[in-house]
C-alpha cells in the first residue's frame, strides 16, 4: 500500500531545505534587525539609524553571486524580517490578544507578510548588488526605500506606513527639517544612503584601498542636510493660529468596550476635566477618538450628546469629538464610520469627516467583504471615507486625522493642499498598553512620533488628544510640548503655531518614495536582462 504521506512530507522537508536559515545566515541579518528596531522611540538613539544596516548589507555584498548566494541572501533575509519586524510590530498581538483570539492569527497573517517583503528586499538588494553590479552605497538605498514604499501601497487596508526609517529621527527634530522637501520617505532613503556609504568605506578599508575621498563624502552627505534644517529651525517664521485645548479622559479600552459603561465613565471623567478650561480661554476644545460609542446623527442618541453641548455652551466655543458615524438604518442593516463631529453651542453641526485609512483587521479585515465579519466582535467592517473636509473656527482653517493616519503623509499633505493651517489628531491608544508599566508597548511612544514628521513635511502645528495619552501639540519645526503622561486623565491648552509656508513636500508629494520605487523596478528588470551576461553600473569596473 502507497503511503501518500511521504510527497507531502518530502515536499516539506525541501521547503525548510531552500528556506531555512544555515550556518552563517542568521547572527549577522539577526544583528541588523535588532540595531535598526532599536532606532525607533522611545530609545531615540541617534548613531543607529546611521550604522543599523551595514551589517547586513556587509553580508548580502560578501555573498557568492550564483544562485546559491540568491538562495542564501534569501533566508538571511527572512531572519533579519522575522527579528526586525517582530521587534517593530509585537505589540498588535500584545494589543489584541485580550479581547479576541483572532489576535494571534491576524499577527501571524502580518508577520508573514512582514517577513516576505523582508525577504523580497534581501533578494532584490543581492540582484542588484551581484547580477547588474551596482554599488552598494546605490543599491542598498534604493532597494531599502522602494520595500517601505511597497509596504505603504499594498492593497486594502494590508498596507502599512507605520515606522518608516525616517522616523527614527523624529526625536531629533530640528536635523531632519530638510523632510519639507524629501518627506519622510527621503529621510529613509538619506539615511540607508549614509548606511550603504559607510558599508561601501568598511570594504574599501577592508581592501586597502583609499578611503579619504569616501570619508569626506560621507561627512557632506551626513552634515549638509542636517545644517541646512539647523539653519532653516532658526530663521523659519512662525504664528499662532490657534488657542486649543486638548482633553484625555483616560478611558481604559476594557471600560470602552461596553457602551453604557464606557458613555458614563466618559462623562464622569469629563465633568471632572473641563472645568479646567476658563470660559474664553481657547478657541477650540478637542476629544479623542470615540470620545461616546453612539451614533450622534441617530436620533435614538442624542441624549447621550446633552452633556458636550453643555460645555460648548459654558464655554463658547465649538467642540471637536469621536463617535460613530453610519450610512444605511442602525435597526437593520448600515455601514459604521468611525468618525469626527463637531457640537457647537446651537447644537450639533454638519461637520461630520470618516476616517480614510482603516487599521488593518480591527477597522476592516483586508480584502474580505464586510457583510463577512458582522458576527466577529472587535474584527470590524467599517466604511472608508472620501472626503477631507475643513473645519473653519475664528479665522483658522483645521484638518482631521483620526488615530493611524497620522502614519500616513498623504491626509496632511491633502488638508494643506486645501488651507489647512493646523492639524488636529484624534486618538485612542489604550489598545497599545494598560497603566502598569511592564503592560505599556513601544507603541504608546512610537504613534504619536509621525506626527512629528508630518509638522515637519508641511511646517504646520498640530494638536493632539488621546484618550489614555500622550496628548501633545508639535510646532512646525516638529518640536513637541506640552505633553501629557500615560493614562492620566488630563486637559493641556496651549497655543498651535503654524506657518504660511507651502513646501516642496507639500506641493509634490513623496517624489522620493516613487523615485526609488521606480529605480528599484529599473533594477529589476537590468537584473533579469544581464542574469546571464553579467553587466555593471559601477564606473570603476568599466571597460574602456
Amino acid at each position: 500500500m502507497t503511503n501518500t504521506t511521504d510527497p507531502v512530507r518530502r515536499y516539506f522537508l525541501g521547503v525548510k531545505a531552500l528556506l531555512w536559515p544555515r550556518s552563517g545566515e542568521r547572527l549577522v541579518p539577526a544583528l541588523s534587525g535588532i540595531l535598526l528596531a532599536a532606532s525607533f522611540p522611545p530609545l531615540h538613539l541617534l548613531v543607529l539609524p546611521f550604522i543599523g544596516l551595514v551589517p547586513f548589507a556587509l553580508w548580502v555584498q560578501g555573498l557568492s553571486p550564483d544562485a546559491e548566494g540568491l538562495r542564501a541572501a534569501v533566508r538571511g533575509s527572512l531572519v533579519f524580517g522575522a527579528m526586525y519586524f517582530g521587534l517593530v510590530f509585537y505589540w498588535i498581538l500584545i494589543a489584541l490578544i485580550w479581547f479576541t483570539w483572532l489576535a494571534i492569527p491576524a499577527f501571524v497573517g502580518l508577520m508573514m507578510m512582514f517577513v516576505g517583503l523582508a525577504a523580497l528586499f534581501g533578494w532584490a538588494l543581492h540582484r542588484f548588488l551581484h547580477t547588474v553590479r551596482a554599488p552598494l552605497w546605490i543599491a542598498l538605498p534604493i532597494a531599502w526605500t522602494a520595500a517601505e514604499w511597497f509596504r505603504a501601497h499594498w492593497p486594502s487596508t494590508l498596507a502599512s506606513s507605520w515606522l518608516g526609517l525616517g522616523t527614527s529621527l523624529t526625536g531629533f527634530p530640528e536635523l531632519i527639517g530638510f523632510a519639507e522637501i524629501v518627506g519622510a520617505r527621503g529621510v529613509t532613503l538619506w539615511l540607508a544612503l549614509v548606511n550603504g556609504l559607510v558599508a561601501s568605506l568598511i570594504l574599501d578599508l577592508r581592501g586597502r584601498r583609499g578611503w579619504g575621498r569616501k570619508t569626506l563624502l560621507i561627512l557632506l552627505v551626513i552634515t549638509v542636510p542636517m545644517g541646512w534644517s539647523l539653519w532653516r529651525a532658526e530663521t523659519l517664521q512662525l504664528r499662532e493660529a490657534g488657542r486649543v485645548a486638548v482633553v484625555q479622559p483616560n478611558i481604559p479600552e476594557h471600560i470602552k468596550l461596553d457602551q453604557r459603561i464606557a458613555i458614563d465613565s466618559t462623562h464622569a471623567s469629563l465633568s471632572r476635566l473641563m472645568q479646567r478650561i476658563e470660559p474664553g480661554s481657547v478657541d477650540l476644545v478637542v476629544m479623542p477618538e470615540v470620545t461616546l460609542p453612539v451614533f450622534p446623527k441617530a436620533d435614538v442618541h442624542s441624549g447621550f450628546l446633552a452633556p458636550i453641548q453643555n460645555y460648548a455652551r459654558e464655554l463658547g466655543v465649538p467642540v471637536l469629538f469621536g463617535a460613530t458615524g453610519f450610512t444605511g438604518d442602525i435597526y437593520r442593516e448600515f455601514t459604521p464610520f468611525n468618525s469626527a463631529f463637531v457640537m457647537e453651542p446651537s447644537g450639533l453641526t454638519d461637520f461630520q469627516y470618516d476616517k480614510r485609512y482603516l487599521v488593518p483587521f480591527v477597522e476592516r479585515v483586508p480584502l474580505v467583504p464586510a457583510s463577512w465579519l458582522t458576527g466577529l466582535p472587535y474584527f470590524g467592517g467599517f466604511g472608508v471615507g472620501s472626503v477631507w473636509p475643513l473645519l473653519e473656527v475664528d479665522g483658522s482653517t483645521y484638518g482631521v486625522l483620526i488615530c493611524y493616519e497620522s502614519t500616513y503623509p498623504e491626509g496632511a499633505r491633502n488638508y494643506r493642499l486645501e488651507g489647512a493651517d493646523l492639524l488636529l489628531n484624534i486618538t485612542n491608544d489604550a489598545w497599545y498598553g494598560r497603566e502598569p508599566f511592564y503592560s505599556r508597548t513601544t507603541a504608546l511612544w512610537q504613534h504619536p512620533a509621525h506626527l512629528v514628521m508630518r509638522a515637519i513635511e508641511n511646517r504646520m502645528g498640530v494638536a493632539r488628544s488621546a484618550n489614555t495619552g500622550i496628548s501633545l501639540y508639535v510646532d512646525p519645526v516638529g518640536r513637541v510640548h506640552s505633553q501629557t503622561n500615560l493614562f492620566e486623565p488630563d486637559v493641556r491648552i496651549d497655543n498651535v503655531l503654524t506657518t504660511d509656508e507651502i513646501t516642496f513636500f507639500t506641493r509634490f508629494g513623496d517624489l522620493a518614495g516613487n523615485g526609488a520605487a521606480f529605480a528599484a523596478a529599473l533594477l529589476l528588470l537590468a537584473s533579469l536582462r544581464f542574469s546571464r551576461r553579467p553587466a555593471s553600473l559601477d564606473p570603476s569596473e568599466a571597460q574602456v
